[in-house]
């Protein structure tokens, strides 16, 4: 999947120039014709009491859209012919969320050039988009694990993997493994938890629509989807950022349209750099084994859901027993047979609340044919089936814009 794009575009060559020091500089350009905000990093105050501002500058800002907004900045105050870089996520513009999505860079770049349009008409169209060109693009693809459980086991266990020059980072975070240096100019990896990071987005996106947030209820509303939480339940995300100079390495153009011509020649173009790109991280992880689950790590899990918190913040004990209990049972007598000891609501709510402990419910139903304590091979463990990647109800998402616009 196409999990982020950053895209540059150089201003026309009669906007602008260079002097004797090699500063570019506008040509009959007001920044603020732009209409852009601006900063400044100098004020100065004339003894008359007037304020005026030099080093003028361009702040990321986040262009409205549809869904998640967009960041724009523009470049006028560097060594570098004048730009404006636009980043950001191509399936949440397009579909209000990341869980899962197209490799179609075409698509997604359109999408993006379409918002900076409509936003900014006047400096879109000051730009030569033929010389557009890629900084980076993020590459994600999942393993589908068992439950929440084992997920967060593997990533633990990957917290421990290195291999040749893919080093593991110094920063890391409870549901996050990083790969590589923060600055390196060729690739950076992660792998995530994406339930965990998906929760998270869920409430500051809630938090933003009950602020009248238009574009976050729209959030909000899709996010809401319970297939939509459930696909995130297990799953590990392996991330790769690849940049401008590793792309140019391994002989993929950077100008974004060429690099479109080259996807449509090449159509598994993202699963093939991926592959590429993780190598060395997965070829640490052959031999290996990991053991799973046991008695010990299913009460964790369940004791630290918030489905046992009380009113008032604190863990129910009864209610961790009593969830403990009714998975033991799951797995001596199977789902299907405990079901005839609930009343419909009252069954439907156990699952779901062993579900928010992070067993998926395909993982409940087979409970009691899995031989607890297995050791498996980790390769086999996190397996990244590429035909898997979407759920059978996946509508490939429709853009606003027509594509000569954009």
């Amino acid at each position: 999947m196409l999990d982020h794009l950053c895209i540059n575009a150089p201003f026309e060559s009669s906007f602008f120039s260079v002097d004797a020091d090699g500063r570019y500089f506008f040509i009959d350009v007001d920044p603020h014709s732009l209409e852009i905000p601006l900063a400044s990093r100098s004020v100065h105050k004339d003894d008359e009491g007037n304020i005026s501002a030099s080093s003028l500058f361009h702040p990321f800002e986040s262009v409205p859209t549809h869904f998640t907004g967009m960041a724009l900045k523009v470049f006028f105050d560097s060594t570098y012919a004048p730009y404006v870089q636009i980043k950001a996520s191509p399936a949440k513009l397009l579909q209000g969320h990341n869980v899962f999505g197209s490799d179609n860079i075409e698509q997604g770049a359109m999408e993006m050039i379409g918002y900076l349009t409509m936003c900014y008409p006047l400096l879109a169209k000051m730009l030569d988009w033929q010389s557009a060109w890629i900084s980076h693009i993020d590459v994600t693809y999942s393993a589908r694990l068992k439950d929440e459980h084992t997920a967060k086991q593997v990533l633990n266990f990957l917290g421990n993997v290195s291999n040749g020059q893919t080093r593991l980072s110094n920063k890391r975070f409870d549901s996050t493994v990083y790969w590589g240096g923060q600055t390196s100019r060729l690739v950076n990896h992660k792998c995530y938890l994406k339930y965990e990071e998906f929760l998270a987005q869920f409430e500051e996106q809630k938090l933003l629509a009950k602020a009248n947030n238009k574009s976050a209820m729209r959030v909000v509303q899709v996010m809401s989807d319970i297939r939509l939480i459930n696909w995130t339940v297990g799953l590990a995300r392996f991330e790769s950022r690849l940049k401008k100079r590793w792309l140019e390495r391994n002989g993929v153009p950077t100008n974004l349209f060429e690099l479109i011509k080259f996807q449509r020649a090449n159509p598994n173009l993202l699963q093939t750099l991926w592959i590429k790109a993780t190598s060395s991280i997965f070829d640490a992880l052959r031999g290996q084994t990991m053991k799973i689950t046991d008695d010990s790590s299913v009460y964790r899990a369940i004791e630290t859901s918030p489905v046992v918190l009380t009113k008032t913040g604190k863990p129910s004990h009864t209610r961790i027993r009593n969830l403990f209990a009714a998975y033991c049972l799951i797995r001596e007598k199977g789902l299907e047979d405990i079901k005839a000891n609930y009343g419909k609501t009252q069954f439907y709510k156990l699952v779901q609340d062993l579900i928010s402990c992070g067993f998926s419910k395909a993982y409940l139903q087979n409970l009691h044919d899995e031989k607890s304590k297995n050791v498996i091979p980790f390769v086999k463990l996190v397996e990244i089936d590429f035909n898997q990647q979407l759920p059978d109800w996946y509508e490939e998402p429709v853009s606003q814009f027509n594509y000569l616009i954009a």
